[in-house]
């Protein structure tokens, strides 16, 4: 991903940073897209601002125009007295990054709708103030990754892994066209497309050490065992995006998912570990005639 500072003329898509104070946005900006070091005391933001980055077409053939997706950036405030300079930040936004801090359970209960009864909640904002038309792809950040100890529990005092899946599976950033509601509660079977499309990513992230693992939801076959024999079943489940291993992999993760789903925001998706997000065009109806008798 190259950080450019020049107008450009093609589709310029919106992402924005959302998520409590404190929890590192603007170093996960900063290193991720700015290419800047980590600094520990950054200031406290309180005016928006965004930095534009590029990431090249996967779909680009030499000889064509616009060899690059454009997107702005925007890191917001996070305190609550800002949140009516963060509100007109929603609009027209393409997509969204939601950032909390693995030390602070505050900080996670205020991005999920059924855990806080704070007045603050992310995912509820994103969605109460974004168009649905537009909004093609949500990312939820839980940054400083680096406190935790590998291959150990987590302190009782950090937002634990089993909230976070719950949160993951619930969650859905856009209604689906049938009528399933803000969170997910449908046979499987009928919304596994839907649900490909506009699941939420997942990113473990440090901005001091600018590591990061991403997670997507996946189709992948399981095993089932039947009375009569063993068959394959079609499941969906969260696993880990091997090729993503920085903040700045990430973002541009995120720009490619808005690229695709943009390209028809009404199509289901699909999604297989090891390749990328595709939209899956829903096909037109078949016209019937009624037949002479």
């Amino acid at each position: 991903m190259e950080v450019i500072h020049e107008a450009v003329a093609d589709t310029v898509y919106k992402i924005i940073m959302i998520g409590s104070g404190a929890v590192g946005k603007t170093n996960l900006i900063g290193v991720g897209a700015r290419g800047c070091q980590f600094n520990d005391m950054s200031p406290m933001t309180t005016n928006p601002e965004f930095v534009t980055v590029k990431v090249k077409r996967p779909d680009w053939k030499p000889g064509q125009a616009n060899q690059y997706i454009t997107a702005h950036l925007w890191d917001t405030a996070g305190q609550e007295r800002y949140q009516a300079i963060s509100a007109s930040h929603y609009r027209r936004v393409n997509g969204a990054i939601i950032v909390y801090d693995v030390s602070n359970k505050q900080s996670f209960k205020e991005v999920y709708p059924g855990l806080s009864n704070s007045s603050l909640s992310w995912l509820r904002a994103l969605k109460q103030n974004s168009d649905p038309d537009l909004l093609a792809a949500v990312m939820l950040m839980e940054n400083k990754a680096d406190l935790l100890k590998k291959g150990e529990p987590r302190q009782p005092s950090y937002v634990q892994e089993a909230d976070v899946d719950k949160l993951l599976l619930d969650a859905v950033f856009k209604d689906p066209t049938k009528g399933l509601g803000w969170l997910h509660d449908a046979p499987s079977a009928d919304v596994h497309a839907y649900r490909v499309a506009n699941a939420l990513m997942f990113a473990r992230t440090s901005a001091a050490t600018n590591e990061c693992e991403l997670f997507e939801l996946n189709e992948r076959k399981v095993a089932a065992v039947n009375e009569m024999f063993q068959q394959q079943s079609d499941a969906i489940g969260y696993e880990k995006t091997e090729q993503v291993t920085t903040v700045t992999k990430a973002i541009e993760a995120l720009v490619l998912r808005i690229y695709e789903r943009s390209k028809d925001m009404t199509a289901n998706g699909s999604k297989v570990k090891g390749k990328p997000f595709k939209i899956v065009p829903t096909p037109p109806p078949t016209e019937t005639t009624d037949a002479c008798c």
